[in-house]
């Protein structure tokens, strides 16, 4: 079911490749209009290699900052490959991997888009498949961890990309393009996304950081008593705290920091971001009646129609069910976020999620002067 999942994935963006090769993609409705890639001259397009047009999935690398201007490359990179890239989610590490690469697995292989980006760039380059692709919850990537580095596919800004120590190759609509693993080109989608919240004016959706599954909510009708609560261990308070000093470092600027009243969401605020304003509709939805459900969504939407002050976001913490029933998004993940662009009168535009672990990683990538 998985893998029929990401394969069906795969043929979707294929077609969005095939309708690279024809023009500039329009702007997708959940994420901003990507600034389309520098024109290569001596870089084949994707209309020039037949096996790529008929590839879906699409790519992205671990992270990468600005900090010089990418190169593109107009032939496969040498056979010999760099370090092995991360093993975890590919925004965990900005450095180079330093773990011995993992053995080949016998029952594997590369599908679709990886499978062309592989040929592309050199089987001795990218090495043996050590797992098949999977979807990351949280995220909407998908990744395949090979014996030299690490596949992934970014729906957001369409592009399939093979990292490796400190190289990424990125198949994009202009064609294959090559940059510093801590570098990020201005069109792809999370450096963008970061670089929206600077300039202010969107709301950033978190689900607050992990909690003990030990805990129950016994008491929801006292929620001043934490004792009754299911609350942050000590690794939601390092997410706080880290996703906190992402957001000083990216220069992120925050009006308001809007709180489920229950004590992991006022926690996880105040130890983020040092505030926390209560906000009754933002409880959780689950022991409350269809109605009182209805009407806090309803309450909720009616502040995400009206937009963030200027050169500011609003940060929201809260719980998954009061994101999915408003804005139909998932955050699986506890300290999972969305960015979210407000349509005034109306219910806002899912810009990009990211997981907890991915802030610090841009931090780290984008401090770089451009």
């Amino acid at each position: 079911m998985q893998r029929s999942r990401v394969q069906m994935l795969g043929l979707i963006v294929g077609m969005a490749v095939v309708a690279g090769c024809q023009g500039a993609p329009p702007p997708s409705a959940t994420a901003p209009a990507p600034t389309a890639p520098p024109a290569a001259a001596a870089s084949p397009s994707l209309a020039a290699s037949p096996s790529l047009v008929a590839t879906p999935l699409t790519v992205s690398s671990p992270v990468a900052s600005p900090a010089a201007s990418p190169a593109i490359v107009a032939s496969p990179p040498p056979a010999a490959a760099p370090a092995p890239s991360p093993a975890a989610s590919p925004l965990a590490a900005a450095g180079p991997a330093v773990a011995a690469a993992p053995a080949a697995a016998e029952n594997c292989e590369f599908l679709l888009g990886f499978a062309a980006l592989r040929d592309r760039i050199g089987a001795d380059t990218v090495g043996d498949c050590t797992e098949n692709q999977r979807e990351i919850p949280g995220n909407g990537t998908a990744e395949q961890r090979t014996t030299k580095g690490l596949l992934l596919y970014r729906p957001q800004d369409g592009s399939i990309s093979f990292a490796a120590g400190d190289r990424t190759w990125i198949l994009a609509p202009n064609g294959l393009m090559e940059r510093p693993t801590n570098q990020r080109f201005p069109w792809e989608a999370d450096r963008q996304a970061i670089e929206g919240l600077q300039r202010g004016g969107f709301f950033v959706y978190f689900r607050h950081g992990a909690t003990s599954r030990t805990e129950q909510d016994t008491d929801p009708n006292n929620l001043a008593n934490c004792a009754t609560q299911r609350n942050l261990t000590d690794e939601g308070r390092s997410q706080a705290r880290a996703i906190g000093e992402a957001f000083r470092t990216l220069n992120i600027p925050v009006a308001r920091v809007l709180s489920s009243p229950y004590c992991r969401a006022l926690e996880f605020s105040r130890l983020g971001f040092d505030r926390a304003d209560p906000e009754p509709s933002l409880v959780v939805p689950d022991p409350l009646t269809a109605e009182e459900r209805q009407r806090n969504t309803a309450a909720f939407l009616a502040i995400l129609a009206s937009p963030p002050p200027a050169n500011a976001n609003v940060v929201v913490v809260a719980h998954s069910p009061n994101i999915r029933d408003a804005v139909d998004v998932d955050l699986p993940v506890e300290g999972g976020a969305v960015i979210l662009r407000p349509v005034p009168g109306g219910k806002p535009t899912p810009v990009l999620r990211l997981l907890p672990g991915e802030w610090s990683a841009l931090a780290e990538a984008l401090k770089r002067p451009v």
